[in-house]
């Protein structure tokens, strides 16, 4: 949660709240896990502004969790628009890098039935054997916009999806 520390050390950086979340989400949808390692002080009590971050995380957590814990990452491969995490019937978006309110993803070998922002908004797809390209309206999210994609059979029988440099938020 330092910059540049493994360990405690009096006066670290404390990373920005922006950038534990975005390296959380990177790290999952990359099918990895992350450990954040807060080191005690010399006494054994954890640094206030440790445990201000950690609250932080554990907030984001709570509202956005669903498309982090128990998911595996995929199956869109990482790219530039950033991330996915699927679990069950759900493909979770994690847009790290947007530039507009159009995504264009590569088609998905099964139907989409629903499409929804956990971050605020609206989310629209519609999917075609071309592509996916999913429009959103109203999110003022910046760290990760995150859209839920429901659909008609387990995202664990897609096998991985690559996508272009090119597929970014237009």
């Amino acid at each position: 949660m330092t910059e540049g520390a493994w360990g405690y050390q009096p006066n670290a950086k404390v990373k920005s709240l922006s950038d534990v979340i975005r390296l959380l989400v990177k790290t999952v949808g990359r099918d990895g896990n992350l450990l954040l390692n807060v080191g005690p002080r010399s006494d054994g009590e954890i640094d206030p502004v440790h445990a201000a971050r950690l609250r932080e995380i554990g907030d984001w957590l709570r509202k956005y969790g669903e498309s982090i814990y128990s998911t595996r990452g995929g199956p869109y491969l990482p790219g530039d628009f950033g991330v996915s995490t699927f679990r069950d019937k759900t493909i979770y978006l994690h847009i790290l890098n947007p530039t507009g309110n159009e995504l264009s993803l590569p088609p998905l070998p099964v139907k989409i039935l629903a499409c929804a922002t956990l971050t605020g908004g609206v989310a629209t797809c519609n999917q075609t054997g071309e592509d996916v390209k999913i429009t959103l309206r109203g999110n003022t999210t910046t760290v990760d916009t995150i859209v839920a994609l429901t659909l008609v059979s387990p995202a664990a029988e897609i096998k991985l999806i690559a996508t272009s440099t090119a597929n970014k938020l237009q």
